[in-house]
C-alpha cells in the first residue's frame, strides 16, 4: 500500500504515512480512507506525513484537487490537517494555499512537534 493509517496513541488525531510520491490519485485515496476513519471515530484532527513523498502534481492539478475533487470526494471542511515534510521540501506548499482557499483548515509543517502541537490546541 502507498500510505498507513493509523489513530495516535492519545487518540486526538489520525496519522497517515504516505509511502511514495504524491499524486492527486494518491491524495484522494488517503483523504477519503482518512474522512472515513474520522467519521466512524469522530476524529476531526490529521497529521499527514509526507516525509520522504514529495509531491508531483503540477500547480493546475493541485489547484483541481483542491478546488474539484475534495468537494466531489465529500470531504469535511470541519478538519485540521498538518502536513509534515522534510526540511527543505516546498513541493507541498502550493496544495496549502490552494486547500486554505477552498476553504479547509491544512498547514504545512517540518517540525513533527510544531505539528503535534497545532492539532492539539483547542479550535
Amino acid at each position: 500500500m502507498s500510505y498507513q493509517l493509523e489513530i495516535a496513541e492519545n487518540g486526538r488525531y489520525l496519522i497517515c504515512r504516505v509511502t511514495r510520491l504524491v499524486t492527486p490519485d494518491l491524495a484522494g485515496q488517503f483523504s477519503m480512507a482518512m474522512d472515513q476513519v474520522s467519521r466512524a471515530h469522530n476524529i476531526k484532527r490529521f497529521l499527514v506525513d509526507v516525509r520522504g513523498a514529495p509531491n508531483v502534481a503540477t500547480v493546475f492539478q493541485n489547484y483541481e484537487y483542491a478546488n474539484k475533487d475534495m468537494k466531489r470526494l465529500d470531504l469535511q471542511r470541519d478538519v485540521r490537517s498538518a502536513i509534515l515534510v522534510d526540511s527543505g521540501d516546498h513541493s507541498h506548499d502550493f496544495v496549502e494555499t490552494a486547500t486554505q482557499n477552498a476553504g479547509y483548515v491544512v498547514r504545512v509543517f517540518d517540525d513533527e512537534a510544531a505539528a503535534i502541537a497545532w492539532l492539539e490546541e483547542s479550535s
